[in-house]
């Protein structure tokens, strides 16, 4: 399997696993109103699912763009991981396989254009030599 291609994988793992944590920050009763626990969505609405998928979004942004992608996937990286920190008392952790996916998936980016290149012919016994 090239590293082109597994560094896809992994940015696409980064996408679904974001989706996935969305889909549990909203529904999954982690939060405790008057001795009761409650999901998310229930507590604070449907305003909450924009501000949750921030980072599915921005994990999507290398995935989706064909060009300059460890570079990009390099700033996301970093941005989830601002975010991460900015909310890690309440949902910051939630989202750090996310970011360490695309941080990997930045580093086969930036591999893929040395490993994938095509090795240099290897016809050195069937040369025949040149006159010079």
């Amino acid at each position: 399997m090239s590293v082109a291609r597994q560094a896809r994988l992994w940015q696409w793992a980064a996408v679904a696993y974001g989706v996935v944590a969305v889909l549990f920050l909203l529904y999954f009763p982690s939060v405790t109103v008057g001795g009761y626990q409650r999901p998310l969505l229930q507590v604070l609405g449907p305003s909450m699912v924009i501000p949750i998928s921030l980072p599915v979004l921005a994990a999507l942004i290398p995935a989706a763009l064909p060009w300059r992608k460890a570079l990009i996937a390099w700033i996301v990286a970093g941005g989830l991981v601002i975010f991460i920190a900015v909310t890690i008392l309440s949902v910051g952790m939630v989202y750090l396989p996310a970011a360490v996916f695309t941080g990997m998936a930045a580093y086969l980016h930036g591999r893929a254009p040395i490993e994938d290149a095509p090795l240099p012919s290897d016809d050195w016994p069937n040369r025949r030599p040149t006159s010079g």
